[in-house]
């Protein structure tokens, strides 16, 4: 993952991409832009936000105020609404991971990303599977095997209909298997969950691969590669089960808003992330730089949103089973 982040980092450099601002258009922006974040203070999708606002503040490269706006509530449509109903004009747009491509395959809400118009990719955190540390499990075949043989019995920790959903319910349709999900909440809970012996599996956000050494034992990480910081532990696609799940934080605008100025709030939040301080949060936190935007970024939205829809009706089972 840290090999794609030099890589960006060393496009910037080579095409003279430095920290600096980009230039207005005639007539935009002239007032602040806000970024609408649809989960509390203090969280990872929050976290990214504070950091990409400090970046363009102090290189100066929005001539105008950059100000982030908390609208939690609803697992994100609160703050997706808001911007879905806002004018498209460049002047509101939102962060979010999957959530709402979970939502929306759910049939949960009436609109999909497909009603918004993508902006840039920013990070990628992908999850790694978890068993407490005592598990009987060594391996991740020996726990899908497991599985199999015993429909029902695994259970696992997570929250029903989220996006760590998903790539649970590709698991077991790769694995031609099925387990229960006990609605727990997020990965502190899920630690605790697992830790007290009431659930036997979770997916589980890499910084507690460090967090959780002493009582997890990681069995595949469900990215495309190995992680820099476990080189051993294995992704699930090498071991034969073609399962990515990954948070991958992207930037959207109104649908309608003009592509000239879609074109330059990506050119602005680009640079604010290739700064050498939101690389060092990303590397902190444990999540790679991965940024794509125009043809590019559709196609990888249009591709991770269709494998949620994929296994939508595997979710909806699974969680009506509990």
């Amino acid at each position: 993952m840290q090999i794609r982040s030099l890589a960006v980092a060393a496009l910037a450099a080579t095409l003279g991409l430095g920290a600096a601002a980009v230039p207005a258009q005639a007539d935009y922006p002239e007032k602040p832009i806000k970024l609408i974040v649809p989960f509390r203070a203090g969280g990872g999708t929050d976290g990214l936000a504070r950091a990409v606002q400090a970046a363009i503040d102090k290189h100066d490269l929005l001539p105008v105020p950059f100000v982030v706006v908390n609208a939690d509530g609803a697992a994100g449509t609160v703050g997706t609404r808001q911007v879905l109903t806002a004018e498209p004009d460049g002047y509101t747009i939102l962060q979010i991971h999957q959530e709402m491509f979970a939502v929306s395959a759910l049939d949960r809400v009436e609109y999909g990303p497909a009603d918004l118009e993508p902006v840039l990719q920013a990070s990628e955190s992908c999850l790694f599977v978890a068993v407490p540390i005592e598990s009987q499990f060594e391996t991740l075949e020996d726990f899908l095997t497991f599985a199999k043989e015993n429909p029902g019995k695994i259970k696992q920790a997570d929250d029903i209909g989220s996006a760590t959903h998903f790539p649970s319910a590709q698991l077991m349709q790769a694995a031609d298997a099925e387990w229960a999900i006990v609605p727990t909440g997020g990965t502190s809970k899920r630690f605790a969950s697992m830790k007290g012996g009431f659930t036997d599996m979770a997916l589980m956000s890499t910084p507690w691969l460090t967090k959780g050494k002493n009582d997890l034992r990681p069995l595949a990480v469900l990215g495309s590669e190995r992680l820099d910081s476990q080189p051993d532990l294995a992704t699930a696609k090498e071991l034969g089960y073609d399962v990515q799940g990954c948070l991958t934080r992207r930037y959207w605008a109104p649908k309608g808003t003009p592509a000239d100025r879609v074109a330059y709030l990506a050119e602005v939040l680009e640079k604010a992330l290739q700064t050498d301080e939101v690389q060092a949060y990303l590397k902190q936190n444990s999540e790679a730089s991965v940024i794509l935007s125009g043809e590019e970024l559709q196609q990888a939205v249009d591709a991770d949103y269709q494998s949620f829809l994929d296994v939508a009706d595997l979710v909806k089972q699974t969680s009506a089973k509990n």
